[in-house]
């Protein structure tokens, strides 16, 4: 595995970004058409629920930019703080979009089966599970590629629990509102 991380190259990047959109494009599929909420979707018509579709793909596309380039102005900040020369700037761009792709498949892998097996019924610990479980993913997977790929142990350290804490608030405000 040591080997593949310090090895990532632009057509893993491709490999991996076209992975996560075909699962994640199963995923919104089995959420508005097959699996719908039944509180909000189960009778709604079927314009609402390709609107529903829609915009989950809108999602994925904005999604993964903003996560790789939020965990980029992140690199920034830390490697200014740290007084860190700065890493192939292509090769750190693409850490953060196989970070974002693989942790992005995992969770919706396991969602999708979970919706699978409860027949559309998932409750909000299963939700909070899978946010805790991404964010975990994610913060090892960039220190992964800090340290293998990018040979910057300390800066990928700084920048993986930045990460592991941003991607952790949603999760802990909403225990806090239970």
């Amino acid at each position: 595995m040591k080997k593949w991380f310090s090895q990532a190259s632009a057509n893993d990047t491709k490999i991996w970004v076209t992975l996560y959109f075909l699962v994640d494009l199963v995923l919104a599929y089995f959420v508005a058409f097959v699996y719908p909420p039944k509180a909000l979707l189960v009778n709604a018509p079927a314009m609402v629920k390709w609107v529903t579709f829609g915009s989950s793909v809108i999602g994925l596309v904005i999604g993964l930019f903003l996560s790789t380039y939020i965990g980029y102005l992140i690199y920034f900040i830390w490697r200014s703080i740290l007084r860190e020369e700065p890493a192939e700037r292509a090769a750190t761009k693409r850490s953060f979009y196989l970070t974002t792709c693989i942790s992005g498949i995992l969770v919706s892998l396991v969602h999708l089966v979970t919706i699978i097996i409860t027949g559309g019924v998932t409750n909000q610990t299963v939700t909070i599970v899978l946010a805790v479980v991404g964010s975990i993913v994610t913060a090892a997977l960039i220190d992964a590629f800090f340290t293998q790929l990018l040979r910057k142990v300390k800066l990928g350290r700084a920048v993986a629990l930045t990460l592991l804490v941003i991607n952790l608030l949603p999760t802990i405000w909403s225990l806090i509102k239970l």
